[in-house]
């Protein structure tokens, strides 16, 4: 088959997350035979396995400030512009897969209709809903009810295009929940993010008695940074160490924290074999988010548990549907003392251990497999 992908900032392997997930599904696409091109709103890594890229602006919003007010603009007027649709004809697919959208809009929903092609949309966030794609306060700690008049405008202009997607797909049910509404004649599906191994060579296990902490991803309020760093200290009392890895706006204060703090350690940006040292060095992951976590799980409780590393998670969102569900994974408030006792309950080397053991850490690619063929299965149908 012939499908092309679009999606704002493309891939990147090394950045995790859906970018990450992009360049997977990519290579195992192409692998089996399929044919893929892309649209990408911003410049990226360039896309291995792919037949070709169009990027449709020079600047990233998220470095721009110019180019960021006008992708919020794009977003109230999401109209299809000839670049569009010059853009989809380049690429002559028989199936559009739309993923993150800033910067191209649902317009490229009624620009692939109007070419009589079938579009898939994948949910990854809130950005239909929120300009935040969030749906929290700018403190990232409170719960916003987007506003009826700015935030309800922009959905209903966004969302009319809707009727062109014939399927819809959340990374979790609790996404697809929230989304219903806007697509009320689409066929839904849940495909999850895949448990993938990783290098044969990292096979280190925890520690017998726990020690480390780690917190691996974006570096912003949503995520519960700020409980992090507060909770640090309280900690060091103890015994444990935190370390932390990622880029975003608190980054500085990260690195501060980090100055200031004699347990914890900033490691910044890692990927390759910086990010399996990073993993190496921890013995117990954590996803302390305030936000509803869209993914169920997300890319980062997957890469905690194929790292052979119990992860605690906060119950929020598309996490919450799965703690359940996937061995090693332990429920813990996103609030400092919900935190520091949860820790502090593994103390107890009984209940570190059986944690510890219970990691049902992948050995095959059987997930990621799956994970694919859910893919496939959904194109045939398509086309």
């Amino acid at each position: 088959m012939r499908i092309l992908i679009v999606n704002a900032h493309g891939q990147d392997p090394a950045l995790g997350g859906v970018e990450k997930g992009l360049w997977m599904l990519t290579q195992q696409l192409s692998a089996r035979g399929h044919t893929v091109s892309w649209i990408t709103a911003f410049p990226s890594q360039p896309v291995e396995g792919s037949t070709g890229v169009t990027v449709l602006h020079s600047t990233d919003w998220r470095v721009d400030r110019y180019r960021r007010l006008q992708t919020h603009l794009e977003a109230f007027v999401s109209r299809p512009t000839r670049h569009l649709f010059e853009a989809i004809a380049e690429s002559a697919p028989e199936i559009v897969h739309t993923h993150n959208l800033p910067g191209i809009t649902t317009a490229v929903w009624e620009a692939a209709r109007r070419k009589g092609l079938p579009v898939v949309h994948t949910l990854h966030d809130y950005y239909l809903l929120c300009p935040r794609t969030t749906l929290m306060q700018r403190d990232g700690l409170t719960p916003c009810r987007p506003n009826p008049l700015l935030c309800g405008l922009r959905t209903r202009r966004l969302e009319r295009w809707s009727g062109a997607v014939s399927h819809v797909v959340g990374v979790s049910r609790y996404l697809l929940e929230r989304h219903a509404h806007l697509f009320p004649h689409s066929t839904q599906h849940v495909i999850r993010n895949p448990l993938v191994p990783v290098n044969a060579d990292f096979a280190l296990p925890p520690a017998r008695h726990l020690r480390s902490i780690g917190y691996i991803g974006s570096l912003g309020e949503p995520k519960g940074i700020t409980i992090l760093l507060e909770a640090a200290p309280i900690l060091d009392r103890f015994g444990y160490e935190f370390h932390i890895a990622g880029g975003g706006r608190l980054a500085p204060e990260v690195q501060r924290a980090a100055e200031r703090l004699p347990n914890l350690t900033y490691h910044g940006v890692v990927s390759g074999e910086s990010k399996q040292a990073f993993l190496a060095v921890c013995d117990l992951g954590i996803i302390p988010s305030t936000w509803a976590e869209p993914g169920g799980p997300t890319h980062g409780m997957v890469e905690w548990l194929c790292a052979g590393r119990p992860v605690l998670v906060s119950p929020r969102g598309g996490l919450a549907e799965v703690i359940d569900a996937y061995p090693g994974a332990l429920a813990c408030e996103p609030d400092v003392d919900s935190i520091v006792e949860t820790v502090l309950s593994l103390r107890d080397d009984e209940a570190w251990k059986a944690l510890a053991n219970s990691v049902a850490r992948p050995s095959d690619e059987e997930d990621l497999a799956r994970w694919v063929a859910e893919h496939e299965t959904l194109y045939r149908a398509m086309v």
